[in-house]
């Protein structure tokens, strides 16, 4: 059993249920400009950023070739449309108050802009409850690279011996274990066996069940 002193969340399907809402705001950019896609893109993107996503959308599906970065800005503005619709996910607040109840420190470990985390912010204040939070624009290479949770350990002065990381992406675990994490894989975006594949230690359906674990 895991001493845990510090404890690493992903934000994006484990702070807030923000995917579908990136997702929608993804899905009408696309059909705004009239590209074609693969119904699975947006789970192939999940736990990346949005330059990822439309670098790739403008060098492979566009057949006008719109910029990567006129896409990112539309799809800005219809994320700010529809942000109202996010919601935190079930269990969170709870697990975070018992978890600063015993004084654990927390990271928020994420590839979110810090436009898109502001915006979140004026609806729900999340960022300034966590020690330390790390976006797309701390590091240079993003998940499924190490170099988030690297940064993050190295702000904090933790040790992956009493770190634990929550992820609920493929490449969020991905990146945590290339950092020598223990990973618990949250299933709420991804099927269970899916987390496993990508290497999570062991898989919860909610914080409660992880509660239960941690014996909080």
């Amino acid at each position: 059993m895991i001493d845990v002193k510090t404890i690493l969340f992903d934000f994006d399907g484990v702070v807030i249920d923000s995917e579908p809402v990136h997702a929608k705001a993804k899905k009408l950019v696309l059909e705004k400009f009239n590209i074609s896609y693969p119904p699975t893109i947006f789970d192939d993107y999940k736990g990346r950023t949005d330059k990822v996503f439309f670098d790739y959308v403008s060098n492979n599906l566009d057949t006008l070739k719109h910029s990567s970065d006129l896409l990112q800005n539309s799809k800005k503005l219809i994320f700010e449309e529809i942000i109202k619709e996010l919601k935190l996910i079930d269990g969170f607040l709870l697990f975070f108050g018992k978890m600063k109840d015993k004084g654990i420190q927390t990271a928020m470990v994420s590839s979110t802009s810090l436009y898109s985390l502001r915006l979140i912010d004026e609806l729900y204040h999340i960022s300034d409850s966590f020690n330390l939070v790390i976006t797309e624009a701390d590091t240079a290479l993003h998940k499924p690279y190490p170099d988030p949770y690297l940064k993050a350990l190295e702000k904090l002065k933790a040790n992956t011996q009493s770190s634990i990381v929550i992820e609920d992406s493929p490449n969020g675990i991905i990146s945590a274990k290339k950092a020598g994490c223990f990973v618990y894989g949250l299933t709420s975006s991804f099927q269970r066996h899916i987390l496993k594949e990508a290497g999570a230690d062991e898989i919860i359906e909610n914080y409660e069940e992880l509660m239960k674990k941690l014996k909080f």
